[in-house]
């Protein structure tokens, strides 16, 4: 206060407190109640340092319950506890953990009870936080003295049950949103429903790196202790390497490949609750954010340039400290700290991984991508139409920079590896110096591509003036056709039949598509009576795939010729699955070409 100033208080303050709960995501309560737990345990002398999930039986139901070591709080700090913004030994900063997450995104799923108890000099006291009436708030019960008490004496009761009350911890469980739920396994009443794996799944999405000296234990596992994924890969998955930027931008690259005995796991499964297999996600301060794993990784993959092998390639985009981002209020997300404020996410990042994918990772990709690619006249007709279009040539998709501190002096790993640098030449763009860390005999000599391969762009057609001869064209889309369930599956093409990656200017068939198989069976029963009915076969399936390629090739390539003439929602509407889909459906013109070509060779 001054005399320039009348600080801005709540006018309704029931409203604002009922508004912040039931607006937080409440799928961020588990992060939310571990970190508070790790912090705390922190505090502990160094040897005890705990934190433990397990459940605890409430009436006969199991509840969800988070204990740690570390300075316990007495009976006035648990009151002040329980208050929205209220913060016990924390600085409140908007770029840390300040003390208002764990309590707002755990009410909302737990409006029948969340008990706090904490232990401080041998007293154990306990608070209950639930919803009445309307309004969240402390659950006021009957004292010994027959008075109403917020805070209440359980240094008994903890006893009986097996707590300590010679060391300081703190406890929370969750009662969920009524007496019967078993908040072990399902800790939103079913809305979501989780898996039963669901805790360690969550931890292994959202801690990156842990303290070392603090213990993560499941007691629902035999106390066994989670290892986070800065741990765990140098430690059990196949390759990585990390990539550091001039800016401190760390890239690291995982491989986790399968077991060839058992293709459902792989050299990183034994020994975890919960392994990761091909994701991707931004580190900040050891946390991960903005992470996408199953389908969504394998959608999104080949814009950071890793079009085959998803199931089995991480990479995970750590930003530093001064990157200028902050977390969100319920950190649930990345924010850009100035301008809009726009969330950070990881395709911001795709054409840098792309640029600095390693030499082993490309060939890696390179040994697994399928073997069927379009013939080569279909290419050139899709060049001719391109140039008779004028289509210039694009630059690939890329975020600009957004980071504070370009200059800034590179630092060095702290892994026990070995560093040498390297200069990658990105296409249109000055070599930038990086740290590539990875053992020494097994780092490649080759450099990395910065654009995936295509074919070899034609010469201009012979009459093309020269000022035609000089302008840059786009080239045609590096196409490919696939057959295996898998891979189709992979892209999110069951059911379509292509999907464009403009990032990477990579068109996807779907080979198994009705369209294909129409068109195959009808140039087959037309040319029955063919004696070698095995070439039918095989020449058929070719034209109806060639013939597929050619029609999505044409519409992708006038949709392009557009740019700068339709808006951006204009043109993602002439390149989306839909439209690409349908014209592959109008096999009906393609036959005659196709049975001309049938009848040459018959």
């Amino acid at each position: 206060m001054s005399a320039q100033l009348s600080q801005l208080r709540v006018g309704d303050e029931s409203f604002l407190v009922t508004s912040m709960i039931e607006r937080c995501p409440k799928v961020m309560m588990l992060r939310e109640l571990v970190k508070n737990a790790l912090e705390a345990a922190a505090t502990a002398p160094a040897g005890g340092r705990q934190v433990r999930i397990s459940s605890v039986p409430i009436e006969g139901f199991r509840k969800l319950a988070i204990w740690n070591t570390g300075r316990g709080m007495d009976a006035d700090e648990l009151f002040r506890m329980c208050d929205i913004a209220s913060s016990i030994r924390k600085e409140h900063r908007l770029d840390q953990n300040f003390g208002m997450g764990a309590k707002v995104a755990s009410l909302p799923s737990n409006r029948h009870g969340l008990r706090y108890r904490s232990c401080h000099d041998g007293i154990v006291n306990e608070v209950m936080l639930g919803y009445r009436d309307g309004v969240y708030g402390r659950l006021r019960r009957l004292g010994p003295d027959g008075q109403w008490q917020d805070v209440m004496d359980a240094t008994a009761d903890a006893e009986a049950e097996g707590r300590d009350p010679s060391i300081d911890w703190t406890e929370v469980v969750l009662f969920g949103n009524a007496p019967e739920q078993d908040t072990m396994d399902d800790p939103y009443h079913g809305a979501p429903g989780m898996a039963a794996h669901w805790i360690p799944e969550e931890l292994a999405y959202k801690f990156y790196r842990l303290d070392p000296g603090v213990e993560l234990l499941f007691d629902e596992h035999q106390a066994q202790r989670f290892q986070p994924l800065a741990e765990r890969i140098p430690a059990n998955y196949t390759r990585h390497e990390t990539v550091t930027l001039p800016d401190g931008v760390r890239l690291h690259y995982v491989h986790d490949a399968a077991d060839p005995d058992d293709p459902n796991h792989s050299d990183a499964s034994p020994g975890t609750l919960f392994p990761l297999h091909g994701a991707c996600g931004l580190v900040y301060k050891d946390e991960l954010y903005d992470a996408h794993r199953w389908h969504q990784w394998l959608h999104i993959a080949p814009i950071f340039g890793i079009p085959f092998a998803v199931r089995s390639l991480s990479v995970f985009i750590e930003l530093p400290e001064g990157f200028g981002i902050v977390p969100d209020g319920y950190r649930q997300f990345l924010r850009y700290a100035d301008g809009s404020q726009a969330e950070v996410q990881c395709r911001h990042f795709a054409d840098t991984v792309h640029r600095h994918r390693p030499d082993w990772l490309v060939a890696l990709i390179e040994s697994q991508a399928p073997t069927a690619r379009m013939a080569q006249d279909v290419s050139d007709g899709l060049d001719r139409l391109l140039r008779d279009l004028k289509v210039r040539r694009r630059p690939r998709a890329a975020a600009p920079s957004l980071r504070p501190e370009a200059d800034r002096e590179l630092e060095p790993e702290a892994e026990p590896e070995s560093e040498r640098e390297r200069e990658p030449e990105a296409a249109g763009q000055d070599p930038e110096p990086i740290d590539r860390t990875e053992p020494p005999d097994l780092l490649p000599g080759a450099e990395a591509e910065s654009e995936p391969r295509r074919q070899t762009e034609q010469p201009p057609p012979t009459g093309e003036d020269a000022a035609e001869a000089d302008m840059d064209f786009e080239p045609p889309p590096e196409i490919l056709m696939l057959r295996e369930p898998a891979e189709i599956d992979a892209r999110a093409l069951t059911g379509w039949a292509a999907r464009y990656y403009p990032e990477t200017h990579q068109l996807f068939l779907n080979g198994l598509y009705p369209a294909v198989t129409a068109m195959r069976e009808q140039l087959q029963s037309e040319f029955a009576w063919v004696p070698d009915q095995e070439r039918v076969r095989a020449q058929a399936l070719q034209l109806a795939e060639q013939s597929l390629a050619a029609r999505v090739g044409r519409l992708l390539v006038f949709g392009l010729s557009k740019h700068g003439t339709w808006n951006d929602h204009d043109m993602m509407f002439s390149q989306s699955v839909q439209s690409l889909s349908l014209v592959a459906d109008d096999y009906g013109p393609s036959l005659d070409a196709a049975r001309r070509a049938m009848g040459a060779h018959a």
